[in-house]
């Protein structure tokens, strides 16, 4: 894991480091550093944008592999903040970390592992890198909450602002790579890839600038917000939590979508029950301030 050396901690670090390396490796030395000698916010300034890390589980194994994702400000829908006075201007006021890619039936067949679910067998024979698939809303805020509560971090849905924000990587065109699908750029139906309407392994694309996979196409992804036609999205990047919250927005498109499906502008909402084999899920982790 990289990290940025926190100024309050540089004149004391050469102390951290006298301590065994199985506690410097387990904690990691930065982050104790900070941790107890600052506030617990202290340690979101150690990390960079671009930074990635992927959080210890108890069991042995890793998290999803997560990405920081720095503060700014964006134009929902696409284009550049002041060009149209009507455009929705969201502004990200702290950076978060998303991960690189959906969770994939590995890291999801981990958590039905953990918590004995009788789910485990919807998963045999599911090959560990491609996206999971067929999980409701709230099956996706379990796995989020046992996440959290295995890392001790703050995990859960990405906004559909987050999310937005994330995947356009400071592009406003439609799609990361310009305003045209072009061919052999995501998995979806007539973009030219040989896997046309199945699954495809995660990261099988090219990224988005800031490291992000499958942003648009293969799955269709859960987010936090629930639908309201009547009112504006939360313009500081936090979830919408009010409206009609037995259905979710879903963002990205997925392998059975058409190209103008998988727009980074592109937005869908599906009851919180729905079942579907294109729609899973990326995560989020907050820092603390």
């Amino acid at each position: 894991m990289a990290f940025h050396t926190h100024p309050h901690c540089r004149g004391i670090r050469t102390m951290i480091m006298s301590l065994s390396i199985p506690l410097r490796v387990a904690i990691g030395a930065n982050t104790l550093l900070c941790a107890l000698l600052f506030n617990a916010s202290a340690v979101a300034d150690d990390y960079l944008p671009g930074d990635t890390f992927a959080h210890d589980l108890p069991d042995g194994g890793k998290g999803p592999e997560m990405v920081v994702v720095r503060e700014g400000e964006f134009v929902m829908g696409g284009g550049r903040p002041g060009d149209n006075p009507e455009a929705l201007v969201v502004e990200i006021a702290h950076p978060f970390a998303i991960s690189k890619t959906e969770i994939t039936n590995a890291m999801y067949r981990r958590f039905l592992k953990a918590t004995q679910s009788g789910d485990l067998d919807s998963l045999q024979g599911a090959a560990d890198d491609l996206p999971v698939s067929g999980i409701t809303w709230d099956e996706a805020e379990a796995f989020v909450s046992w996440l959290s509560h295995q890392t001790g971090y703050n995990y859960r849905l990405p906004s559909s602002t987050q999310w937005e924000y994330a995947a356009r990587a400071g592009s406003t065109r439609s799609y990361t790579w310009g305003d045209s699908a072009g061919e052999s750029n995501a998995n979806c139906l007539g973009c030219g890839v040989d896997y046309e309407g199945t699954l495809a392994p995660v990261a099988s694309f090219k990224p988005n600038a800031w490291g992000l996979y499958d942003v648009h196409g293969n799955v269709w992804e859960w987010t936090k917000d629930c639908v309201d036609a009547n009112s504006k999205p939360p313009l500081n990047g936090m979830p919408q939590l009010f409206g009609n919250c037995d259905n979710r927005e879903l963002r990205g498109g997925s392998a059975q979508s058409d190209a103008w499906s998988i727009r980074l502008n592109a937005r869908a909402s599906a009851r919180r029950q729905l079942r579907s084999l294109d729609v899973g899920m990326r995560v989020v982790m907050m820092f603390p301030r």
